[in-house]
Formats: C-alpha cells, structure tokens, sequence
C-alpha cells in the first residue's frame, strides 16, 4: 500500500511539473536598425513576426516609436522578420534566420538587433516557377516538364539581350557554406549560367508582356511522351538547351538560351531541384564572356572538400530579381536578405503538378501588376502550373 501512495506522489510531481514546462514562456526584446542614409522610419507602422520553427506558431506586434518590439513567446527556435512598404513605394525588410528561445534566461542575452535594408524593387520580375513536376504516364514521379516565366511588370520596353539566369547554390535543400562563411557579397551560380543572345535590343519585352523558359521545351501531354497530368511546353518562347546536353529536348520555333558557363562539364542536363531552386536574373554588364573566363570571378564552396570544384560568382548589386524556393519552413536560406527577405515552398507532396506565381495587385493601362516587396514569402502564392490551363 504505502508503495502505491509513492508511486502516486511521483506521478502526481510529474504532471505538475510538465505542467508548468506547458506555461513557460520565453521574452524576446527585438530592436529595428535604420539602414544606411536613414535618421528615422515610422516604426509604429512597422510589424515584427517572430515564427516558431517546429510549430508553425506565428507572433506578430506592432513597434513602438523606437523601433522596439517585446514577445513573450513559447520556448522554441525562431525566425524574425519585418518587411514595410512605404506610401512612397520604397520597401524596407530583415530577417533573422536562426532564434533559439529556450528560456526566460534567454532575456540574458539583451536586446536582438533587426537590422533594416533597403530592397529594390525590379522592372523584370520573376512571375512564376513551375519546378515541383506531376505524376507521369505511369503515376512515377516526372519533372522534366519544369519552366520560369519572366514578366515585365513596369510601364517601359526591357530588353532581354545579354541578361543571364541561374539556381544559387546550393541547388539542393541543404544548408549554404556561402552564407555561414562569406559575407555574401558574390552570389554562387550552381553549375551552369545561361544568356539571352542579342546585340542590345534584339529581344524587347514591353509592358505587361512575359516569356516562358522550359527545361524541356516539348509537349509533355502527347506523341512520344503522354504525361497527361503534365503540360505542353512545345510553344514557349525559349528553351534551357544546348547541343551539349545529352538529355535536354526543344521543340522547332522555341529559340535555345546560350550556355554562358558550364562548371560541372559531366552534365547531360539541366533542372530545377523539385524541392526548391533559388533562381535568379542577373547581369554581367558589359563582357559576360569574359567574366565568366576571369578564374578570379570562380570560388570553391567554403569548407568543400574539393576545392577544385569552381562556382561562377555574381556581385550581389548585378542581380535584377530573386526567388527563394525551399524545402519547407524550416528550411536554410541561401541568399542574404537584400535578394530576398523571405523564402516560399510548395506544402504537402511534391510531383503534384503545382507552382509558385507571383501575386497580382491590380492593373494600370491595361496591364496586370504583380507584388513586389522583395519577400517571396508574402509576394508568391501556390498554384495549379498555369500552363496546364492555357
């Protein structure tokens, strides 16, 4: 009997106690720094969102005049983020990846600095990436159906000639050396970099006009292929195809991006990794060719252990648009906050035939406006691939 009353104090210490494990909360002061050339920002229209990383619990609050936010929050690993619009269009954004709130003894740590950046904002936007593929002709897991379209979101004619796109390496979902041991100011190219061809205005986007990129620039739903589920990419606009790429296919009238750069010669394709690329559009100014040639504009991964392996780096400043696709919530960055303040992901299974498109704000003369905060968090939404319906 009196083994049983002990065992049931012990079991009654232990409810108690987690009990009060439930109840803790963790206390978080977080203070906005003003970016470069700034002496004051309205803070109290400024909102801070701290997300719980395992749970997917969201905190947000509002700043005080000093830029000064206070969380009590459970214990757990976090990300902060701000992004703010103001009326004059100018987008201010930070983030902090990685916040671990164990304890109140974290308040020991003082006050965590949010540090505020200037993002631009891009004529030519990336609209949409459709790189999660479908299930194939016998329900197996297809993805060489995947594209990019570029959309020209402002009121003046842009030319595509000379500008190059590429994924940021890492291409796959683990987390970036470049961005725990470089500062980020050159952006890596995984493997290859491809151009537009054109003299200088060759190749015109105007006003509301988009151009679409496949991998695969066929009809994936007919003739040799019958991918019902998936899309026909026989007339898009370009192709990511080059003779030395055993495995890519274009289909006649789809005009072949130039292969700028090649560092992982051994390459007979080329695709988007189904969990997540980091794409951008980026520049080389005035001689591509002889950038990419400069063996000083190729690094190694920091801590690789082969160091031979070179990535063609891009000045963070060259790049014109960024789109940070990942894994899942919880998943690394691999581009500072300056390309993209946020990261956005396709939930649930992958090979689902869905994609990431930027959102429409409205329309001006005619043509559709897309948002454009420099926060693919708030700016992309998921849906359908849009291919599928046209």
């Amino acid at each position: 009997m009196k083994k049983g009353f002990y065992l049931l104090l012990v079991l009654v210490f232990f409810l108690a106690s987690c009990s009060e494990d439930g109840n803790r909360s963790s206390s978080v002061h977080i203070q906005l720094l003003l970016p470069e050339g700034y002496s004051t920002l309205p803070y109290e229209e400024m909102e801070v969102t701290l997300t719980n990383k395992d749970q997917g619990t969201v905190y947000s609050l509002h700043c005080s005049s000093t830029g000064q936010a206070l969380f009590s929050v459970e214990p757990g690993y976090y990300a902060a983020s701000v992004h703010y619009q103001a009326a004059s269009g100018l987008v201010f954004s930070g983030r902090i990846e990685s916040l671990s709130l164990l304890s109140d003894q974290d308040e020991a740590q003082g006050v965590i600095e949010l540090p505020l950046s200037l993002a631009k904002t891009s004529a030519l936007v990336i609209k949409e990436i459709y790189f999660g593929g479908c299930k194939g002709l016998n329900n197996e897991e297809y993805k060489d159906d995947q594209y990019v379209t570029l959309y020209n979101n402002s009121d003046q004619t842009i030319y595509l000639d000379g500008l190059c796109l590429g994924i940021v390496d890492p291409g796959n979902n683990l987390e970036s050396p470049w961005m725990n041991y470089t500062d980020m100011k050159r952006i890596p190219v995984n493997d290859l970099t491809w151009q537009f061809p054109g003299s200088g205005k060759e190749y015109p986007l105007a006003p509301g006009e988009e151009i679409t990129i496949a991998t695969n620039a066929v009809d994936h739903t007919s003739g040799e292929y019958q991918h019902a589920n998936s899309v026909d990419l026989s007339g898009v606009d370009w192709g990511f195809w080059d003779v030395s790429l055993g495995r890519q296919t274009i289909a006649a009238g789809v005009k072949p991006m130039t292969l700028l750069a090649n560092l992982n010669p051994s390459l007979v394709m080329y695709s988007l990794p189904v969990f997540g690329p980091t794409f951008m559009v980026f520049s080389l100014q005035d001689s591509p060719e002889e950038y990419v040639q400069d063996p000083d504009n190729r690094e190694p991964r920091p801590k690789a252990s082969n160091q031979e392996k070179r990535y063609l780096m891009v000045p963070q400043e060259w790049v014109i648009d960024c789109i940070e696709c990942v894994k899942d919530v919880n998943s690394p960055k691999r581009v500072p906050n300056g390309l993209d303040n946020g990261k956005c992901y396709i939930p649930g299974d992958r090979y689902s035939g869905r994609s990431i498109i930027r959102k429409k704000t409205g329309t001006t003369d005619g043509r559709a406006v897309y948002q454009d905060t420099n926060n693919s968090a708030e700016d992309m939404e998921v849906t359908l691939a849009t291919l599928k319906t046209k």
